[in-house]
């Protein structure tokens, strides 16, 4: 009989260790209501104020020109949501199980473990939100070359000379073709009609140049100018560095991508690192 008694003991006893603790988590949830409420309120807090934080950063960066990082807009959007649909729901529920209880006892523990366990779940998804929500920043540059060029003055003008408009759109889709000179008197249009095909081929897809970069070269040649000029259209930073390292480095980026650059061209180019040319006409080199 001891021996009977002894194993059903055993079996209680272990049964016990595997239903008593989540027996007791359960019961937690309805001891420790008010206090899952209260904290899911103060998260709830927490998570509006650093959302609008990250607004106000948002905000400024708008307003200096910036684009606002993806992962910083998602997650201002996914807490609008979490605050709206589901906090928000969680305590209207409380408040209207608050008004079916007398004096404070609520008799339907159900409903009251409902609420606590769903107020729970709320304030650790809240948590959630809060950690994801430092960022180191929320935004960045806009490229230069994504700003919508202004409209080409004296297009219109164009429109009778499509025929070596044409030409040099299939020149520029030749690979054997590096470089396309536009020949001309000064001031018959070269210049506007070179701008008028950049704007054409510039963008992504087949026949089309990723960035398109334009530069003047005057009689009076100022290369240091012409490198500043290139760098700053391709967001390529320089730091007092000679037009020697300034040729070397705007080489070695125009040769990471697809590019077309026009130049007017009154003088040589010399080394300003893209490549040299002769005199007195509007070139167009790509790559």
């Amino acid at each position: 009989m001891d021996f009977v008694i002894g194993i059903v003991s055993s079996i209680f006893t272990k049964a016990a260790e595997y239903t008593i603790p989540p027996i007791m988590n359960h019961v937690k949830y309805l001891s420790n209501h008010q206090q899952n409420v209260q904290n899911l309120k103060d998260q709830a807090e927490k998570l509006k104020a650093e959302r609008e934080r990250v607004q106000h950063s948002v905000d400024a960066a708008k307003r200096n020109g910036k684009e606002i990082e993806r992962d910083v807009s998602n997650w201002m959007s996914a807490v609008d949501r979490k605050i709206s649909e589901q906090v928000e729901k969680v305590m209207q529920d409380e408040e209207k199980a608050k008004k079916k209880c007398f004096i404070g006892l609520c008799p339907n523990l159900w409903t009251r473990y409902k609420h606590s366990l769903k107020a729970a779940q709320e304030a650790k998804a809240v948590a959630e939100l809060l950690e994801q929500g430092k960022f180191d920043g929320v935004s960045y540059p806009v490229p230069v070359q994504s700003i919508a060029d202004p409209p080409v003055k004296g297009y219109e003008e164009f429109q009778s000379r499509t025929s070596v408009l044409n030409e040099i759109m299939e020149a520029l889709k030749d690979d054997s073709v590096s470089v396309i000179g536009v020949h001309g008197m000064g001031g018959i249009g070269k210049t506007t009609l070179v701008e008028v095909i950049a704007r054409k081929v510039k963008g992504k897809g087949k026949d089309k140049f990723d960035s398109v970069v334009t530069a003047t070269v005057t009689q009076t040649i100022d290369i240091e100018k012409i490198q500043n000029r290139i760098a700053e259209l391709l967001d390529l930073k320089f730091q007092d560095q000679s037009t020697y390292v300034k040729a070397l480095r705007l080489r070695e980026r125009l040769k990471k991508e697809e590019r077309i650059l026009v130049y007017e061209a009154w003088t040589r180019t010399r080394n300003t690192g893209t490549t040299q040319y002769g005199h007195g006409n509007t070139a167009i080199f790509k790559k």
